[in-house]
């Protein structure tokens, strides 16, 4: 063979990458499309199909149910009532933030995020310690001063009106996140020609800023209705005494019974269920003409607009209320010897420490709930990848495929969590898995939760990188999964961070599933927790009540590794 010859030979099978082939490449996709299916879409399936099978006698056994009429008039006042206090509460601390002095925008833009750190559970039981009635901290100082009269009162947080104020506090950095990142991107151009016509801030902000934050307004607010309408810890700690009850503690109820009836629970929850679904399409209905408030500007957010200390303070004032305050109370009561209402820095001791540490319910309850986020944690990131490379639209995924994967990976979103929590024990407790009681049905649990949440951050990476780099890889002759590893894991790596912090921030803070799908042998922290807070005393629910939020921030640490950097400011 001549020089020319060699030159213009073709290169033999040894020498081309090797591609599996479209129809290959289809039914792997597809068997990813079948494990997410068989993850989320399986348990609803198989105890709606319990619900019909039994319906005339499911039906009559929930309508005997007493007080029915009055669970979901009250799951439907604590939706409406706390989603009004989050939207406003978050959308006004997101203006306020375009009003801080530019140095200190960095760190107040965080601040109204730090309260997703806090586990709901450990901020009720720290309001249940500043407002009981008797011996909440805040009253007892109210009666002091001689607001109040007896020895009860004046403000009561085990009522409607304490459920729905905490529950709004606890989903307002929700609503400041997507209003917060809305404001960022657009200009201040038209504030500022609003201001420059003798229009006052409070004019402007209604007039000119607020119909501009449509999209986002709607986004949150649906959002924050879905996670309002399946609230489960604030009503079952704070509604107990006054007999409030919502769909989620009621279905609750029905599993702690025995034995259990899984078609009088599956049922209670479907008018949850088509409400989610309502909810998301007139949130897509709404956002159907996203042109109309196009506003993007190459301008800071700030220039342009007055800026002034004032704006300091609700952004402040929302920190010491949902994390200061409930940590201050959680502190005290941990440290007292016993829990009288009133803080005495002279008797405080570690000896709750020391007792709850010693407890070997205590450390198997800690050691599964690190053991379960880690396991999450080693499932959820590759397989929340592939879903994002499938939902990709420049990868060789079948368009079906990536339809149903899109479906699937979204369906959690809008479920009820007790729905969910209700659906795994019935599916995971019978044959052929039989899974309650171990470990292994915990993990099932948490991986089904934390995958939608895990999916976004990752898929925003990916659409950010662009496939340059994956093609030369190829080309190069790498597979898929040397491709993965080298190429794409790092180019991502603040996504993975993030997608890691989210899993962390659901499996740490986890409560209503938890207490569905963990038996009294194997508990993770949340289910010891509630057990304690039924039969134990105040300091030992206060001394679990910052494991967990120690454990969240191990979990913080974790992602903060895989990200190699902060996290926190990413999500």
């Amino acid at each position: 063979m001549t020089k020319l010859q060699e030159r213009t030979a073709k290169p033999g099978p040894a020498d081309r990458p090797t591609r599996s082939s479209p129809r290959t490449a289809g039914r792997q996709w597809a068997l990813l499309a079948l494990a997410m299916a068989a993850l989320i879409l399986w348990p609803l399936v198989k105890l709606q199909a319990r619900v019909v099978d039994d319906l005339p006698g499911a039906l009559g056994r929930m309508v005997a149910i007493p007080g029915l009429g009055r669970i979901y008039l009250d799951t439907v006042i604590i939706a409406a009532g706390s989603t009004a206090v989050a939207v406003v509460s978050g959308t006004g601390l997101a203006w306020c933030l375009t009003r801080v002095p530019r140095r200190l925008y960095k760190w107040m833009s965080l601040l109204p995020i730090v309260p997703l750190l806090m586990p709901s559970v450990a901020s009720v039981q720290g309001w249940s310690y500043l407002l009981s009635p008797r011996t909440g901290i805040i009253n007892r100082y109210l009666r002091e001063w001689g607001i109040g009269s007896g020895d009860s009162g004046p403000l009561d947080v085990y009522s409607m009106a304490g459920i729905i104020l905490l529950t709004g506090i606890i989903l307002t950095s929700f609503v400041f996140m997507f209003v917060s990142a809305s404001l960022r991107q657009r200009g201040a151009e038209l504030e500022a020609a609003a201001a420059a016509c003798g229009a006052s801030p409070g004019r402007t902000f209604l007039t000119v800023t607020l119909p501009m934050m449509r999209p986002a307004l709607v986004y949150s607010t649906a959002i924050v209705l879905l996670l309002a309408l399946g609230q489960f810890t604030v009503p079952l700690l704070l509604g107990t005494p006054d007999r409030i009850d919502v769909v989620s503690t009621a279905v609750y109820k029905v599993s702690a019974d025995y034995p259990v009836d899984y078609s009088v629970g599956g049922a209670l929850a479907v008018p949850l269920l088509l409400v989610g679904l309502v909810v998301i399409l007139v949130q897509r209905r709404a956002l159907r003409d996203e042109r109309r408030y196009v506003s993007v500007s190459a301008r800071s957010r700030q220039v342009g607009l007055t800026t002034s200390r004032w704006a300091l303070v609700p952004i402040v004032g929302y920190l010491v209320v949902a994390v200061i305050l409930p940590l201050g109370a959680l502190v005290s009561v941990s440290l007292s010897p016993f829990w009288s209402g009133r803080i005495s820095p002279s008797t405080f001791t570690l000896d709750n420490w020391v007792s709850v540490w010693s407890d070997r319910n205590t450390v198997g309850a800690i050691t599964t709930t690190l053991y379960a986020l880690l396991i999450t944690l080693v499932i959820v990131l590759p397989l929340s990848y592939l879903v994002s490379v499938a939902l990709l639209r420049r990868t060789r995924v079948p368009g079906s495929v990536r339809l149903i994967v899109d479906i699937l990976s979204s369906i959690a979103l809008c479920m009820p969590v007790s729905l969910l929590g209700f659906a795994f024990l019935f599916t995971y407790s019978e044959a052929p898995f039989r899974l309650y009681g171990t470990t292994a049905m915990v993990v099932v649990a948490y991986v089904t939760l934390t995958i939608p949440f895990a999916i976004r951050p990752q898929l925003s990476a990916l659409t950010a990188i662009g496939p340059e780099y994956a093609e030369a890889s190829r080309i190069s002759g790498a597979g898929s999964l040397g491709t993965a590893r080298r190429i794409s894991f790092p180019l991502i790596r603040s996504g993975l961070g993030v997608s890691a912090a989210l899993v962390t921030i659901i499996v740490a803070h986890e409560f209503t599933v938890s207490l569905m799908v963990t038996s009294p042998t194997r508990r993770v922290i949340g289910s010891l927790l509630y057990d304690e807070t039924i039969n134990g005393s105040a300091p030992d629910v206060a001394v679990l009540s910052l494991l967990m939020l120690a454990v969240t921030l191990v979990g913080i640490a974790i992602s903060w590794v895989i990200a190699g950097g902060n996290t926190v400011d990413k999500i």
